[in-house]
């Protein structure tokens, strides 16, 4: 092969448009094994036509086999300046050893694609010199319940290009991109279709559906790259961080409760309940929000289908107590502080607590004089 001539040079080299210094040494093998084994090198370097060729080359001619995948590349964020300058699609696909998406060693199949994508996505200079928002999504997404499934070899899991599409990948604040936050639901559902059937008619789903930006999608309860399953402990979704660190967001905001006429309150009557406190203690397997108003499927109270609405109650509460009963069910959940308690139960809480402070300031009161009265005899003694 007449190009491997000067090809077959391990120190070959040129700099790019970016003023990095990339290696122009072909070898032999990864072409023979490539999806392109057989073709001519000219046949993808379609500006040469003699040797020796010019120093500075067009990029191969990907897009006389691949027209379609290249001008999707022209339209997403990837194809537009200024990463338009810097990127080709051997950056994702490799260049003289491009193999088919099936095979392992392919760089864009599934179990080797978070890699790629890190190439740059995981790059503190190149985060920083493209303003990407978000940094290092990779080794957020490689620690997620999608990403050791990827590596496990489940080639159902969600990848990069599942969630962001592959060639037209678009910001996510365009309207058509897969991961904008109103296509968010039907991106995750492509996956999980029951859920998102649930989500789409729950409180949220219809919210959503009528534009409401502060409506929470998938996104805003398991979080973007680091999604985990609720057993673990840290997932935002766990018992112990829901009603806090996922419902609480929205519905301990005072802002949000006024701006939509949500009850106020929430959050903080619930951590002040039985259960709130025996999450807090540890107790794992108390009530949290989504045991009694459900997950995915949440509806107002007002709906016949909610777990919350009156003729429902004894089938929620009796899924912890099995012997709930009707007057069991009629309970308080979020009480206020207005409407904690009743005239008597008031007046033997304001007794409890004044013989609290009657008990124990009298016991700090004796046990000072007492402490007095013994310095000062172990004075007069010298």
């Amino acid at each position: 092969m007449a190009c491997l001539v000067c090809h077959g040079d391990e120190a070959l080299t040129a700099t790019d448009s970016t003023g990095r210094e990339r290696s122009l040494f072909v070898i032999p093998g990864h072409l023979e094994n490539s999806v392109h084994a057989g073709f001519d090198c000219v046949t993808c370097h379609a500006d040469i036509t003699a040797i020796p060729h010019p120093e500075k080359l067009a990029p191969a001619a990907c897009h006389t086999c691949h027209e379609e995948a290249v001008a999707e590349l022209a339209e997403s964020v990837h194809g537009r300046a200024p990463l338009a300058e810097a990127l080709t699609c051997s950056d994702c696909h490799g260049s003289h050893d491009i193999r088919a998406q099936a095979d392992t060693l392919s760089w864009v199949n599934p179990k080797q694609l978070a890699f790629t994508c890190g190439r740059c996505h995981a790059d503190p200079a190149i985060v920083k010199k493209y303003h990407i928002p978000i940094k290092d999504p990779v080794t957020a997404y490689n620690r997620s319940v999608h990403g050791r499934l990827t590596l496990a070899g489940v080639d159902s899991a969600a990848t990069c290009s599942r969630c962001h599409g592959s060639h037209k990948i678009l910001d996510a604040n365009h309207p058509a991109s897969p991961v904008y936050h109103f296509n968010i639901p039907q991106t995750c559902g492509s996956c999980h279709p029951a859920i998102a059937q649930e989500f789409v008619a729950s409180v949220h789903g219809t919210a959503v559906a009528r534009g409401l930006r502060a409506a929470p999608v998938c996104t805003d309860c398991h979080m973007e790259h680091a999604i985990e399953s609720p057993a673990v402990a840290s997932a935002p979704t766990s018992a112990r961080n829901v009603a806090v660190e996922t419902c609480g967001r929205c519905h301990g905001s005072t802002r949000l409760a006024e701006k939509y006429g949500m009850r106020a309150g929430r959050v903080s009557t619930f951590a002040d309940s039985f259960h709130g406190l025996a999450l807090r203690s540890g107790r794992l397997s108390a009530a949290n929000c989504g045991s009694c108003h459900g997950v995915h499927n949440i509806l107002p109270s007002s709906d016949a289908r909610s777990m919350i609405h009156p003729d429902n109650l004894v089938k929620t509460c009796g899924q912890c107590h099995p012997n709930a009963s009707a007057n069991f069910a009629r309970g308080p959940v979020h009480v206020t502080e207005e409407q904690r308690e009743g005239r008597v139960v008031a007046i033997v809480r304001t007794i409890y607590l004044s013989l609290i402070v009657v008990v124990i300031g009298g016991m700090l009161l004796h046990n000072g004089l007492d402490f007095i009265r013994k310095s000062k005899q172990m004075l007069r003694r010298g």
